[in-house]
C-alpha cells in the first residue's frame, strides 16, 4: 500500500487564474442554477461570495448577459462554451494569467473552436454526431461540420438551431466569444482579480496543511475521492468562486500534470449538514429511479462511468449529474484501478443513512 504522505507530496496546492476566470464566467451565467443546487445541498455560500458575484453581474451590459446565457446554458455541467474554454486551458496549462490564456484562445482556428463546442454539446446529449469522421476532419471543413450538425437534431430545437449557426459561421462564433471574454474580463473579472487570488492562495495553504496532516480524512471529506486517484504530479487549484466543487482531469504521459479543482469551502460542506438535513437529502437522492439503479449496480461491483452509461443507456453527462449527487452525500467515491477511474459504493455510509432515516421516522 502506498503511503498517503508520498501521495500528498505529488500534489501542488495553489491558485490558477485562468481556471478561476472560467469559473467566474460560468457562475455569472448560471447563478440561478448555482443557487438552486446550494439549496438542494443545504449549503450556504459565504456572504462575500454572494456580494462579489452580484457586483460583477451588475457591471455587465444587457448584451453581455444575453451572450452568457446563450453560450453557457443553465445547467452546472460543463457542456457548452465552458467546456471549450476549459479545454483550451488544459491544452496549454502552463499559462498563468488570463491575458496569456486569452492569447491561446485567440490563436485557435474558428473551425476548431466551433467543433469543440459541437463536441461538448453532443457529449452531453448523447448521440454520435460525427458519423465516422475524425475530430480533425470536422475542424478543417466547416461545410462538413454544418452538414453533420444539421443531420443530428437535438431535443432542444432552439439549441440545435444556434449550434447550426455556429457550425455554419465559425468565424462569427469566434468573434462573438472573443468579445464576450474581453468584456467580462475588463468589466467583471478585473474588479475581483486581486481578491480572488488572495482567497485562492489562502485556501491552497489551508488545504495543503490539512492534506498533509490528515490525508485519509482530507481525501474523503474535501476531494470526495480515494487517494489512489493521484498517480503522478498533480496541480490542485483552489477555487473560491466555485465555493463547492470537485473536478479531476487525468492526462496520459508522465510529462503532463494531472489537475484537480477543489472548492474553497468543500471542507465546510460536511460541517453544515445536520443529521436531519442529510436524511432529507438522502431521501431526495434515492427517490430517483436512475440513482437507485446506480446504487444497485455499484453494490454488485465497482464501475467506471462509461460502463454505467452503457448499462443504464444514459449519456456521460447524465451519469456525471447523478453520480455527483451521490458523491455529495458521500455515498460513492471515485478511485483509480487498472488505469481507469471507478465509482465505489460506500456500503457503510449507505447503511448508516438507512439506520438514521429509520430512527428519525420511527422515533
Amino acid at each position: 500500500m502506498i503511503n498517503p504522505d508520498k501521495i500528498v507530496k505529488l500534489m501542488k496546492f495553489d491558485y490558477c487564474e485562468p481556471l478561476e476566470f472560467i469559473a467566474a464566467l460560468t457562475m455569472a451565467a448560471k447563478v440561478e442554477s448555482m443557487n438552486e443546487l446550494a439549496q438542494e445541498l443545504k449549503f450556504t455560500p459565504e456572504p462575500q461570495f454572494t456580494e462579489m458575484l452580484e457586483d460583477v453581474i451588475s457591471r455587465l451590459s444587457r448584451h453581455v448577459k444575453e451572450e452568457l446565457a446563450r453560450f453557457f446554458g443553465k445547467t452546472l455541467t460543463y457542456d457548452r462554451l465552458d467546456a471549450v474554454l476549459s479545454q483550451v486551458f488544459y491544452d496549454d496549462d502552463k499559462v498563468e494569467t488570463v491575458e496569456a490564456w486569452m492569447e491561446c484562445y485567440n490563436k485557435r482556428q474558428p473551425g476548431e473552436l466551433a467543433a469543440m463546442l459541437v463536441e461538448a454539446v453532443y457529449a452531453s446529449s448523447g448521440p454520435d454526431w460525427r458519423g465516422g469522421f475524425s475530430f480533425e476532419e470536422v475542424c478543417q471543413d466547416s461545410a462538413l461540420l454544418y452538414r453533420l450538425v444539421a443531420a443530428v437534431p437535438l431535443p432542444d430545437g432552439e439549441l440545435h438551431a444556434e449550434l447550426m449557426d455556429h457550425a455554419r459561421f465559425p468565424g462569427e462564433f469566434k468573434q462573438r466569444t472573443q468579445m464576450l471574454l474581453d468584456s467580462f474580463f475588463r468589466h467583471g473579472f478585473l474588479v475581483l482579480r486581486k481578491r480572488l487570488r488572495e482567497l485562492g492562495e489562502e485556501g491552497a495553504a489551508r488545504y495543503g496543511v490539512y492534506f498533509h496532516e490528515h490525508p485519509e480524512k482530507a481525501f474523503g471529506e474535501i476531494a470526495n475521492s480515494g487517494k489512489e486517484l493521484i498517480v503522478k504530479d498533480t496541480r490542485v487549484h483552489i477555487s473560491y468562486i466555485s465555493q463547492v466543487r470537485v473536478d479531476f482531469r487525468h492526462f496520459e504521459g508522465v510529462s503532463r500534470l494531472d489537475w484537480m479543482v477543489l472548492g474553497y469551502r468543500n471542507d465546510a460542506l460536511a460541517s453544515q449538514r445536520e443529521e436531519k438535513e442529510a436524511i432529507e437529502q438522502f431521501l431526495k437522492v434515492i427517490s430517483d429511479k436512475r440513482r437507485l439503479e446506480i446504487i444497485e449496480l455499484l453494490k454488485q461491483s465497482n464501475r467506471y462511468a462509461g460502463e454505467l452509461a452503457q448499462l443504464l443507456m444514459l449519456t456521460p453527462a447524465a451519469i456525471n449529474y447523478h453520480t455527483n449527487l451521490l458523491i455529495d452525500l458521500n455515498l460513492i467515491r471515485i478511485t483509480r484501478m487498472d488505469s481507469r477511474i471507478y465509482y465505489v459504493l460506500d456500503t457503510e455510509r449507505l447503511a448508516a443513512l438507512m439506520d438514521q432515516t429509520k430512527s428519525l421516522l420511527l422515533r
